[in-house]
């Protein structure tokens, strides 16, 4: 049976790549992108020369029905997203239950690797051996509704954010969590990787005189 292969990418450091994924990208016949351009620099990187179909949250039906008449033709196909583990907050799901509906649930292979989620609990001083993960706050509406779930739990919560609206989100955890300790990382496995050790207050005036730069991962502990 042809199969596909869910196959985790770097977040940053292209050396994070696994030699088990590269083995992959050799041997399939497709590669499926949430983004094609990334996804060819990072391919070119490696010089690795396949032909990429874009599969993304704004894609039509066409794109999936494509990756399914290729499995059915007996290719096989890997599917990546623009950086780190298919399938967390990302389009990824979508094509998986697709696949899985088709009749290809036992061709279905993970190729795990990096993921900005695994990489920020690594290196917390947060206990989370218990977290709700969350995923990006509403852009707009449901926000309030958002943020009050984070103050509910009774774990660790964790949640990305944008450089676009990190400094908005890090207010409107302290208004709503009550300034908690929190653990917020930014380019990580990058040249610039950072993490912020503390109160979510003191968090909103580290990213203001820094910079809204990169990508971020938000720890928010518990409440004590």
């Amino acid at each position: 049976m042809s199969k596909l292969f869910v196959v985790a990418t770097p977040i940053g450091n292209l050396q994070d790549i696994t030699l088990r994924a590269l083995e992959i990208f050799n041997g399939v016949d497709w590669i499926a992108a949430e983004d094609t351009r990334v996804t060819k620099k990072l391919l070119s990187r490696f010089k690795i020369d396949k032909p990429i179909i874009s599969c993304h949250k704004h894609s039509d039906r066409r794109s999936i029905v494509r990756i399914i008449s290729l499995l059915r033709a007996g290719k096989n196909v890997a599917f990546v997203t623009d950086a780190g583990t298919p399938g967390i907050s990302d389009p990824g799901q979508y094509l998986i239950k697709s696949v899985v509906g088709a009749g290809f649930a036992t061709g279905i292979v993970s190729i795990p690797g990096p993921s900005a989620l695994s990489a920020a609990i690594s290196i917390s001083d947060v206990d989370c051996s218990e977290f709700l993960f969350l995923g990006f706050p509403p852009h707009k509406k449901g926000r309030k509704k958002f943020f009050a779930r984070v103050v509910k739990n009774k774990t660790p919560v964790i949640i990305f954010e944008s450089p676009h609206r990190i400094q908005k989100t890090l207010i409107e955890l302290n208004e709503a969590a009550g300034n908690r300790y929190c653990n917020v990382g930014r380019e990580l496995t990058k040249i610039h990787e950072e993490v912020f050790r503390g109160a979510l207050v003191d968090a909103c005036r580290w990213v203001t005189e820094s910079g809204p730069r990169g990508e971020f991962v938000i720890i928010v502990a518990a409440d004590s």
